[in-house]
């Protein structure tokens, strides 16, 4: 009897032994299993040719076509830029990288008056070799409205306008923030006009103007409006709800704008995104308002945001409130760019379409910060097409190749060492009687 226990334990253990170093081995090989970062150029589906526009520079810019991205991974981690066979490294720049954080000073204000109208004119001086593209009106005072126009000029004598039909306004009274800001597009006049029209309610008295000045241009891509479809739209409880597909992925999106030509509203907004069209995540909320005063009208009705997911939930709470009657939708977005350094010797070809791939980490992402962009050439994308050397290669980590193998051993694991216990339990139990 004690030999065949004994036979029992000899046969038991060295099969315990035995999967449980199969299982573990098997586990630490599919942790260590390298997941691929270099690549060649037979590893991606599609290329296209890159024309450098300047090869005095030192570096280029190349905006990212819709179909680029729409056909890249996640966080386009597979985009590759090749000469021949050698890796051309690049900066991913996107729309916070182009846009320049401007520098508010307060202005000096020239030639203080009235016109014959009785509005409010005076000059600023912008200072040497800035831009501008925003000034602030300083007040104190509280609910009021007005018009704004905004000239440009060289010598104080020939006026361009910028802008003429801006709106300042404080709606403190209707619990609403102050909006005193004037935007225009970037411009280096060395003065600046001013007329603040007397038509609006409320009283208004200037106190002084802040200008938002920068040393270069402000570069930002293009921003493009987005094709979507609209997936459902419903209006219960009073909440306005809208769902969209915005159908590529991958493309940024970063201003949802409704169209509608109602007056005296305000409501609450929230912004919904998903990568399934299942599991939401908030990305932003704000109002949209339009208030109309007399002739002139204050108004939001775009929400800004950050997002390159697909799907999109807009949920506009109206209370007790009618449902606001929306037009039309917008949204809009701007593709990022490649910063490469330009050689014309070389004939760089961009490479992209490979789901096993990690993103690129290179040198140049570290100091793209440190480059002027307003000096900085844009390339050009020429026709994309199928790549003939494409040859797929399963890179996935062994564990992903093997989840079968993986599975079938640890089920295989659990049974014995089940076994094990169980004839261990009857072991116990027979000892006993």
């Amino acid at each position: 009897m004690k030999t065949l226990k004994k036979n029992k334990r000899q046969v038991v253990q060295p099969l315990t032994y035995f999967l449980t170093r199969l299982f573990l081995g098997t586990l630490i090989l599919s942790v260590l299993s390298p997941v691929q970062t270099f690549a060649a150029v037979s590893d991606f589906r599609y290329r296209a040719p890159i024309t450098i526009n300047d090869s005095v520079a030192s570096y280029n810019l190349l905006e990212l076509t819709d179909d680029v991205l729409g056909q890249t991974q996640n966080g386009s981690s597979d985009l590759r830029i090749y000469s021949g066979e050698e890796e051309i490294p690049y900066a991913m720049v996107t729309e916070q990288d182009l846009s320049v954080t401007p520098k508010s000073e307060q202005a000096e204000i020239l030639n203080r008056g009235k016109d014959a109208q009785g509005n409010l004119q005076f000059e600023v001086l912008i200072p040497s070799n800035k831009w501008v593209k925003q000034l602030t009106v300083i007040s104190s005072d509280k609910n009021f409205i007005r018009r704004v126009k905004l000239e440009g000029s060289l010598n104080q004598r020939d006026w361009l306008t910028l802008s003429e039909n801006s709106i300042i306004f404080d709606l403190t009274d209707e619990q609403k923030a102050r909006h005193l800001e004037v935007n225009f597009a970037p411009t280096n006049f060395p003065y600046l006009r001013i007329t603040i029209y007397n038509e609006g309610n409320g009283t208004f008295h200037l106190d002084g103007v802040n200008l938002f000045s920068q040393n270069q241009t402000n570069v930002a891509a293009e921003t493009k409006k987005r094709p979507y479809t609209l997936l459902s739209q419903s209006n219960k409880g009073g909440i306005q709800e809208y769902t969209l597909d915005l159908q590529q992925p991958n493309l940024p999106s970063m201003e949802w704008e409704i169209i509608t030509d109602e007056v005296n509203f305000n409501r609450t907004v929230e912004l919904y995104a998903s990568e399934n069209n299942k599991d939401w995540n908030l990305i932003n909320q704000g109002e949209f308002f339009v208030y109309q005063l007399d002739k002139l009208t204050a108004k939001q009705l775009d929400l800004k945001f950050n997002t390159h997911l697909r799907y999109l939930k807009l949920k506009i709470y109206n209370y007790d409130n009618p449902s606001l009657n929306i037009q039309a939708m917008n949204i809009k977005g701007s593709n990022p760019q490649l910063l490469f350094p330009a050689d014309r010797t070389k004939e760089p070809i961009l490479f992209w379409g490979n789901s096993q791939i990690k993103a690129p980490v290179y040198d140049i992402q570290r100091f793209k910060s440190n480059l002027d962009y307003s000096k900085t050439p844009r390339a050009s994308l020429g026709h994309a097409e199928e790549n003939k050397d494409y040859q797929f290669k399963d890179s996935r980590p062994w564990s992903e190749r093997n989840s079968w193998l993986l599975q079938g051993i640890l089920v295989i694991v659990v049974v014995a060492l089940l076994v094990i216990i169980i004839r261990s339990i009857r072991k116990i139990s027979s000892e006993k009687d």
